[in-house]
């Protein structure tokens, strides 16, 4: 992962990799070009278009940043779902990861597009094709080693108890084999923090209001989900649902060092969910005015990681106000490392007032996903539990 913050932020982005490798360096053969793998995707047309973004005066000049990039596919044979998809991202990727798996299996835009809905793909702040301030530089990285122990091989590394369950992810998850170099490649540039929070909580607002001009449902991964939370507290209004595929990590900490078998959180999020502000009913100004309380036991199994404790809210729980009006379908995969933690969020965000739908993959009948299950083997499978939910609100 690449970390575009202040100085003083930097450690915090480190969590979007969810590990950074401190493993011996290792031969490698030399990459000539990535392979290139056949795609066919569902039949659509694309419109391509920015929101937000301001002009601001520099040393040179009059420049334009902020700029939020969005694709607008619309499938070939019409729109026939009432209610479209706005497909987020996570950290250290952008928007193209929903166009194709690294296999070269259709990805979920092409899922969605053939069940006749409406798909629109942004590019976070300062990241892919969305324009960042005009000093932005991008610092760190994620090694392959971290790649490999996070994502696509964690039962080979054995860190935390829910690895060994991997089974998903197709090719063998290292260097040099082509679909780990596809999946690699698309790793970049990327910012956290509160002011991509505010910049992307605007730019989505702006989105749904100007561009979609019906409520949306939000499908995010990781940190994507907490700019869907931070769009449902800004203009509930405009959205109908928000599905989360495994959300950004712990109220009130992130577990960075997780996917080393390593109990080492750091304070982050201090609104719960969000690092800036949001709307609770007893207004909060300060995140000193939220009351805190650790709840239930870091475990281990078999020598291993296996469960975190929660900070949540102490009762009388402070209730979103706003953000409790979109309910929320909240996912996470068996073997992945979010198994570990996740169940976290979704209290804080039960406490909240929010209707949260808390499905774990395996018991829905999908075994064996990591973190990127929307790539893995059994993507159209997992897609379908959306879908099917999706439906049955909203028809």
């Amino acid at each position: 992962m690449f970390c575009s913050v202040a100085p003083t932020l930097l450690f915090l982005c480190l969590f979007h990799a969810l590990a950074t490798s401190i493993s011996p360096p290792r031969p490698v053969s030399p990459v000539s070009g990535i392979p290139q793998i056949q795609v066919t995707e569902a039949r659509h047309t694309r419109k391509i278009y920015y929101v937000g973004g301001i002009y601001n005066q520099t040393a040179n000049g009059t420049i334009l940043q902020d700029q939020v990039y969005v694709e607008q596919l619309t499938p070939a044979g019409g729109v026939t779902q009432p209610k479209p998809l706005v497909l987020l991202h996570g950290g250290n990727v952008a928007g193209d990861l929903w166009l194709n798996k690294p296999d070269g299996g259709r990805g979920w835009a092409s899922f969605f597009l053939d069940r006749g809905y409406q798909v629109y793909i942004p590019d976070a702040w300062a990241m892919g094709r969305s324009n960042g301030a005009a000093d932005i530089q991008g610092v760190g990285g994620s090694t392959v080693e971290g790649a490999e122990r996070a994502f696509t091989t964690p039962e080979r590394y054995s860190k935390y108890y829910q690895a060994r369950f991997h089974t998903q992810w197709p090719g063998n998850g290292s260097i040099n084999d082509r679909v780990f170099d596809n999946f690699y490649s698309r790793f970049r540039p990327t910012s956290v923090g509160a002011e991509v929070e505010g910049i992307l909580r605007s730019a989505l607002c702006d989105l749904i209001r100007t561009f979609v001009s019906v409520q949306a449902v939000f499908i995010a991964h990781g940190i994507g989900s907490a700019y869907a939370i931070q769009a449902s507290d800004a203009c509930p209004e405009l959205v109908a649902a928000h599905i989360s595929l495994e959300g950004d990590q712990s109220p009130f900490r992130s577990y960075i060092q997780a996917s080393q078998g390593i109990n080492d959180p750091i304070p982050y999020r201090p609104y719960g969910v969000s690092n800036i502000p949001l709307i609770f009913e007893t207004p909060v100004t300060e995140p000193t005015q939220l009351r805190k309380v650790t709840v239930g036991e870091t475990t281990y199994t078999d020598g291993l990681l296996s469960n975190f404790s929660c900070v949540l809210q102490q009762d009388p729980a402070n209730r979103l106000v706003n953000v409790a009006k979109v309910p929320m379908l909240y996912l996470v995969g068996e073997a992945s490392v979010h198994a570990l933690y996740d169940h976290c969020q979704v209290a804080f965000l039960r406490q909240a007032g929010v209707n949260v739908t808390f499905t774990r993959l395996v018991d829905a009948g999908a075994r064996g996903n990591g973190h990127f299950s929307f790539l893995e083997k059994n993507s159209d499978q997992i897609a379908l539990l959306l879908a099917r939910w999706i439906e049955d609100r909203f028809g």
